[in-house]
């Protein structure tokens, strides 16, 4: 009986019926592939016009305007002189009777903030070995015509000497006195 029912089974496969319902299958398939293959060729081609057209509206937009660009500020130039002061003026003792040199000096550099930063550091010892020159001069020294240009290139050559080992450029341009008194 089973074995009946199979072979009742096959032969209904096996007839036009069965034949025409694969071929609409087979049809609905080819149908349902072929829809979305146009739905998503039609997809591209909206999506191809439209870049087309944002290209070609781009392409009549005019370009923005140039805009100036800000240079940074770098500061104060480095060769520009740059002045140290030693401190207040300084009074020193001359040999005789009651004298006393009284001076201000200044040191200028145009060395760069390095060499500023480097005088500004070593001010106090600047100011002790200012001092120790000071106190060397006797009051014919003082009271020389040159007194001031002899005392500023000694003050100059012998700072740069004391600076030298910690910096390898001699920072000190000039010595600028500003006050220069024998009372």
């Amino acid at each position: 009986m089973v074995k009946n029912l199979i072979n009742a089974f096959m032969a209904i496969l096996r007839g036009p019926f069965v034949m025409a319902l694969g071929l609409l299958a087979l049809l609905l398939v080819g149908v349902a592939v072929g829809t979305l293959i146009s739905a998503s060729m039609e997809t591209s081609k909206q999506e191809k016009i439209k870049a087309e057209k944002a290209a070609a509206e781009a392409a009549l937009k005019p370009p923005p305007p140039p805009q100036r660009v800000q240079q940074p500020d770098e500061g104060p130039s480095p060769f520009e002189p740059r002045y140290v002061s030693l401190g207040e003026e300084i009074l020193s003792p001359l040999p005789g009777k009651g004298r006393v040199l009284q001076t201000e000096i200044d040191l200028v550099t145009q060395r760069g903030q390095l060499s500023e930063d480097l005088l500004i550091a070593n001010r106090i010892p600047l100011r002790a070995l200012t001092l120790s020159i000071l106190s060397e001069l006797t009051v014919e020294q003082a009271t020389a015509d040159d007194a001031t240009q002899v005392l500023a290139a000694k003050l100059k050559k012998t700072i740069n000497a004391s600076l030298r080992p910690a910096n390898s450029v001699t920072p000190v341009e000039r010595v600028l006195i500003k006050k220069f008194y024998v009372q």
